[in-house]
């Protein structure tokens, strides 16, 4: 290696940009998934809130969704269902997320460790 910081070897070379392509990539990906999750969570928590009212008033109360620019009158028994549906699907996407996240970060360690052991080899050929 040149002491001027700049790798002369180009299969070294070659492994450091493709690195830093993937680690790039990566992180751009880690931090895309961590804003769907924020936004996820607060919809769990809108919904909470939502169920929290829904459960205050009684059983008899007339309710109305909103779908699009409508409003359908549907049972107390069917919000409350559909909120904890809403609720385990936002839920059940965070799960996929946090293991998308988890391979991303798996995937960095490897490319690392593969960059590490080509220097290593590198070294001891010399």
């Amino acid at each position: 290696m040149a002491t001027t910081g700049q790798i002369t070897d180009p299969e070294l070379a070659n492994a450091f940009q493709e690195l830093s392509m993937k680690k790039a990539q990566a992180e751009s990906q880690i931090r895309i998934s961590n804003a769907q999750i924020e936004t996820l969570q607060r919809k769990i928590q809108h919904s909470q809130l939502v169920e929290k009212e829904v459960l205050s008033f009684p059983e008899d109360t007339k309710m109305y969704k909103s779908v699009g620019r409508m409003f359908l009158l549907q049972s107390h028994g069917d919000i409350k269902v559909d909120l904890k549906k809403k609720q385990q699907s936002f839920a059940d996407k965070i799960k996929g997320l946090e293991s998308s996240k988890e391979y991303l970060e798996r995937n960095i360690e490897e490319c690392k460790n593969n960059v590490r052991e080509l220097v290593m080899t590198k070294q001891h050929s010399r």
